[in-house]
């Protein structure tokens, strides 16, 4: 190999190596305004790692779903607006584009609290996802069976009417649907809401199999910490439209505030409801 070829060669690998280091999602410093008067989000920056899964922690009201659909581009249908900073998903600025390009560009949001077609069985809810990508029927029977595979309660109930099964078979149809749009990164608000510990455990581990052999990269908005801490590869804790911490799942969970202030333990062991009226210390951020 000559000297030319070999510096071609490197410089090849180099543009590699920069896009694999990329983030597929950078959020920068982006301010959040409501029917033009309520400021909800100020100076929120954070990154999501090609095939990571992020979490974006807090109590409810700190500003997690304003983000989400922020990233997503939903919030003009909540009359919100990003009035400052940028978002850009696989290096392109995206806060123009409209809810249906992002979803063409391979992101896709699962809405807090399910949102599946009542009236229609579980097979076709699943369906209607792959109607945002051109595809043939019998590609949508491949794609089905995917699903069916991470999802096998789905299968066993595809003919049932989505607003007859459990509240976990329908946040199941959820992210099912969500997945036969083939996205390469998915957005997920509060998927644990309203559902029992061991509903809870069985759909998280689903979406860390989505995400490992898959490849789809996740952010994850919840409130359930201990849960979201124990699936996420890196976290950001909200409060009050803004991130107060940020580090990998291990250093927060080892984090003295976080374990007292999210996960309800203190040095002595896991506090009272009682004991949670008053806080012993104050958080270091504040």
């Amino acid at each position: 190999m000559n000297t030319a070829t070999a510096s071609a060669s490197l410089t090849g690998s180099a543009a590699v190596s920069q896009a694999a280091a990329q983030p597929i999602l950078a959020v920068k410093n982006i301010e959040v305004i409501y029917d033009h008067v309520i400021l909800v989000l100020r100076g929120v920056s954070f990154e999501v790692p090609q095939g990571k899964i992020v979490a974006l922690l807090g109590a409810n009201g700190a500003g997690k779903s304003t983000t989400l659909k922020s990233v997503s581009t939903l919030l003009a249908s909540e009359r919100g607006e990003v009035t400052k900073g940028s978002i850009e998903f696989r290096g392109q600025r995206t806060e123009a584009l409209a809810p249906g390009e992002m979803v063409g560009m391979g992101m896709v949001q699962v809405m807090e609290g399910r949102h599946c077609f009542g009236h229609l069985s579980v097979e076709d809810n699943l369906i209607t996802g792959a109607y945002a990508r051109p595809i043939n029927r019998a590609q949508v029977r491949d794609e089905l069976e995917k699903i069916y595979a991470y999802f096998p309660r789905l299968k066993t109930r595809r003919t049932s009417l989505a607003g007859y099964t459990s509240g976990g078979e329908q946040q199941m149809v959820a992210i099912g649907r969500a997945m036969m749009a083939k996205p390469s990164m998915l957005l997920l608000d509060e998927p644990s809401m309203g559902l029992a510990p061991q509903i809870v455990a069985e759909i998280f581990e689903i979406v860390r199999e989505l995400n490992q052999k898959e490849g789809v990269s996740i952010l994850l908005a919840e409130q359930n910490t201990n849960v979201a801490l124990k699936y996420a590869d890196y976290g950001y804790i909200l409060e009050s439209g803004r991130i107060m911490m940020d580090g990998t799942a291990k250093e927060l969970s080892e984090n003295a505030d976080v374990k007292e202030f999210y996960l309800g333990l203190a040095k002595e062991g896991r506090k009272s409801f009682r004991g949670m009226k008053s806080y012993r210390r104050r958080k270091r951020w504040l």
